[in-house]
């Protein structure tokens, strides 16, 4: 086998493989990885600042486990030419998506009709109540 027919299986099977993944093997993948349901992810500042901030929200982190240095050290071995965030901006992240989800919280819930709930007393005696509750002012 010549040298040149070798590097040219390699580049066909490189070809093949990008193709049964699904990912493009052109300049346009730079960054780009498959995710595990096969749909290709591309790395985003904004992507990398959400799901730090889950992170930290859902595992109950401190803010400043970003500037932990084997955290640092893990990031930049997966994309050496990221900026890990500040705990300062994790904070803001986490509150700004803690204020915009309370806005949709609270009109998901807001009752736009009068309710009637049935009331069990302590002496177990039944009372009706109409209510209106955080009705929409017309």
């Amino acid at each position: 086998m010549q040298t040149g027919q070798g590097t040219n299986n390699l580049v066909t099977g490189i070809k093949d493989c990008a193709v049964r993944r699904g990912v493009s093997s052109g300049s346009a993948a730079t960054g780009a990885q498959q995710t595990i349901t096969g749909s290709v992810s591309k790395y985003t500042v904004e992507a990398h600042c959400a799901l730090i901030a889950m992170r930290c929200a859902v595992n109950k982190r401190p803010f400043h486990s970003v500037v932990d240095p084997l955290y640092i050290e893990e990031v930049k071995l997966l994309r050496p030419d990221v900026k890990v965030p500040s705990p300062r901006t994790v904070s803001r992240d986490i509150n700004t998506i803690y204020t915009e989800a309370s806005r949709y919280v609270k009109t998901y819930f807001e009752v736009r009709c009068f309710v009637k709930m049935q009331l069990i007393t302590p002496d177990s005696e039944t009372m009706l109540e109409t209510c209106w509750l955080n009705s929409p002012r017309h």
